[in-house]
């Protein structure tokens, strides 16, 4: 070929064609569909992120009640404990009682007297302590304290 020849017809027709300008009406709607696309995104996104809490939220509210029931099964297995050593010391001092009757010495009426005095103060230690028991356990569960300075009351 020959330098000053025209240059082979494929590289015009490999030339894109110029581009045809759109309409002003295609420009808006393109502009719109692309505005709807958006919020309807920041609307998944925002749902999407309202799950999200609605899922923590329930699972602190889970842990929670775990924690209550943990709390609540303790407090009744100790205060179990406290009855089962009231009733134990009963029983001895049941059995304790009905030997020294058959004894009838006016030493022993005494030393009975004695006994019951001590067994009814160890039952009012352990019914104490139960009671305190019950008292941390209802101060666990409520989450608010009042405060009487606090200005929430009518006076």
């Amino acid at each position: 070929r020959c330098p000053s020849a025209p240059a082979p017809r494929r590289a015009a027709l490999a030339r894109r064609p110029p581009a045809v300008p759109r309409p002003p009406s295609l420009r808006a709607a393109e502009q719109a569909a692309a505005t709807a696309k958006a919020a309807a995104d920041a609307a998944a996104q925002e749902k999407e992120r309202a799950q999200e809490t609605e899922r923590a939220q329930a699972a602190r509210a889970a842990a929670l009640q775990r924690a209550a029931d943990a709390e609540a099964a303790a407090a009744t297995k100790e205060r179990d404990a406290a009855a089962a050593k009231i009733q134990t010391a009963l029983d001895r001092a049941a059995a304790a009682r009905a030997e020294q009757k058959d004894g009838g010495s006016p030493h022993l009426q005494h030393h009975d007297f004695h006994s019951a005095m001590m067994l009814h103060e160890a039952a009012a230690v352990l019914n104490l302590h139960a009671k305190a028991v019950s008292i941390q356990n209802i101060r666990s569960l409520i989450t608010t304290i009042l405060d009487v300075n606090s200005g929430n009351y009518a006076r």
